[in-house]
């Protein structure tokens, strides 16, 4: 169980063996077996006792903390940390042949997850013949960018902007085919990052921010260093090799889900708030629905590139291991994670 923290005015404290959070509004304190628990993800503003914090990491238990659309800060037992040997090929990574490769496989699987997604909406969709056709060669479309990705070589610093030139003109394709999915009502026209303007956007960027912190997870597990990726470049406070393993699941994880939920109604204007600046955020009844999908999505066994029965917080966990062990040379090939379904 992942537990997430996202009522201002919480306080995280103990109980013995479990974990105790309070909450400013009069809410019934929840308490959780600390065996039932995976990680804890902070998202607003609160209190975590000390107490808190050292059973936590005597059980191996990380803490993220994360802002509106990035963690900020990951704080886990040091016995969980990996070996500097991992770090330092990361490093060396980036100025060979590894580094170009592991770029090229992010960016092909970000690309690809976008056209299976596709497909899987138009086979879902198949009583509207029109729709099911259009979104059939919005994919095909953007299977022929993915080929480009793989088509480019050279050094990393010179074919970066090229291959995401190439997934960059994929994503619009793409969002244009999603603004097909949702009801019209919700005011959809694509993408918008920061801040969102719309109800889908407010949801994809609150996704993100979730997935983001489950990859942070993932990847200070296997010792690897969040801030040195290859996909996106170096900047500072830009988690880079995170934004490089999300890449391989926004679509089939976040996605799929954000989509379903706006669907079949499930989400709707009434479970979102307004400010003055037309910045559209979740209320905590919206809330409530996504974390309900959330945590399902998170148990759903998936195929993955390894042939083995994960959920999908198991595959992530598994590409962040393949990762390393690509570096460390105990594997020879990196697989990135492309969506089937059944």
């Amino acid at each position: 169980m992942i537990l997430i923290l996202d009522t201002p005015g919480f306080r995280l404290g103990r109980r013995s063996g479990r974990i105790v959070v309070r909450y400013s509004d009069g809410r019934k304190p929840s308490e959780i077996p600390i065996v039932e628990l995976d990680a804890v993800i902070v998202s607003a503003r609160g209190s975590v006792s000390t107490d808190a914090v050292r059973l936590l990491s005597l059980n191996g238990i990380p803490i993220v903390f994360a802002g509106r659309f990035s963690p900020y800060a990951v704080t886990h037992p040091f016995f969980m940390h990996g070996t500097v040997l991992t770090r330092r090929e990361q490093m060396r990574a980036y100025d060979d042949w590894r580094g170009v490769y592991l770029a090229k496989m992010f960016c092909y699987a970000t690309t690809v997850n976008k056209a299976r997604v596709l497909q899987y909406f138009a086979k879902s969709r198949s009583y509207d013949a029109e729709l099911a056709e259009r979104l059939e060669r919005c994919s095909e479309t953007i299977m022929g960018f993915a080929e480009r990705i793989m088509s480019e070589d050279g050094r990393l610093d010179d074919i970066r902007m090229r291959i995401m030139g190439h997934e960059g003109e994929a994503a619009n394709i793409y969002f244009d085919a999603v603004r097909l999915l949702v009801p019209e009502d919700l005011g959809f026209e694509g993408r918008e990052r920061r801040p969102p303007r719309d109800p889908v956007n407010a949801t994809l960027s609150y996704g993100y921010t979730i997935l983001n912190s489950i990859c942070a997870l993932a990847l200070s597990k296997c010792g690897l260093e969040p801030y040195a990726g290859f996909l996106h470049a170096d900047r500072s406070g830009k988690p880079s090799l995170l934004l490089d393993l999300s890449e391989e699941f926004r679509q089939p994880f976040i996605d799929t889900m954000v989509i379903g939920l706006f669907s079949k109604r499930s989400l709707g204007m009434e479970h979102f708030d307004f400010n003055e600046d037309d910045m559209v955020y979740l209320n905590s009844e919206g809330k409530k629905v996504f974390f309900g999908a959330l945590n399902r999505r998170l148990k759903k066994i998936v195929r993955n590139p390894y042939g083995k029965k994960l959920t999908f917080r198991g595959c992530i966990m598994r590409q962040a291991r393949n990762v390393a062990r690509f570096l460390l040379g105990t594997r020879k090939e990196y697989r990135p994670f492309i969506w089937g379904w059944s």
